[in-house]
């Protein structure tokens, strides 16, 4: 038996998305696939979008499968779903097609039948692999499009409503106490550098969240306005 380098990919779309999920799906299967060994080392894990391919752990992990396929040891990348690949057809399929022609087995755990381990055993099964992969990843790309026409539709109407979008628009009763007690007690000589200082100093020993440059003078901005 062809010894066989496996790795794992699993992608959430945001920061407040949580692994549990694919990480439990992923272990039952191997649990079926005993003879599999997957080092967690193995298993890339990442936090982004699937609109496009500005992935870089997901593009590492493609360069890395395909140079250790061109030096002759076998690769196999295993996803608990299609669309952890990507979101874009195209994207998709080019990846799929790129991998697949380099020798670099794939197997998606959701579906049995798209599992490129087979394609030397049953090539019937390697035809309707083919076909079930270009059906997935079509209505893959038209589930993200609905979705994006969804939320446009919903801002467009939230605007309608008279609905500000965006982030709230801070006003003076926002600023943080720290912030405001440390411009009061400001005598006109200090940098904006040293009272930033300052403000950060005060928030730090509270266990408070340091604010940037960029925050502080807009901080600064509201103070003096609301004041004018």
């Amino acid at each position: 038996m062809t010894n066989t380098t496996y790795r794992a990919y699993i992608r959430c779309s945001t920061k407040q998305q949580s692994y549990d999920s694919q990480m439990r799906r992923l272990n039952e299967f191997l649990k079926k696939e005993p003879e599999i060994n997957l080092p967690i080392e193995n298993i890339v894990s990442e936090k982004r979008t699937g609109k496009n391919q500005d992935r870089p752990l997901f593009k590492k992990l493609v360069a890395e499968l395909l140079e250790q396929e061109a030096k002759g040891n076998h690769q196999c990348l295993i996803l608990v779903e299609l669309s952890r690949f990507g979101r874009s057809y195209d994207q998709t399929k080019k990846t799929w097609n790129e991998l697949t022609s380099a020798g670099v087995d794939i197997v998606v755990t959701s579906f049995d039948i798209l599992d490129t381990r087979k394609k030397s055993i049953n090539p019937i099964a390697t035809c309707l692999s083919d076909i079930v992969f270009s059906i997935l990843n079509y209505l893959t790309a038209q589930e993200l499009a609905e979705k994006e026409e969804r939320t446009q539709n919903g801002r467009e109407a939230a605007k309608a409503k008279g609905v500000k979008m965006g982030r709230k628009e801070l006003t003076f009763d926002d600023l943080p106490k720290e912030f405001i007690e440390v411009i009061k007690r400001a005598n006109g000589t200090e940098s904006k550098t040293a009272l930033m200082d300052t403000v950060n100093g005060m928030l730090s020993r509270k266990k408070k969240k340091p604010i940037s440059r960029g925050t502080f003078y807009n901080y600064l901005k509201i103070y003096y306005n609301s004041k004018a």
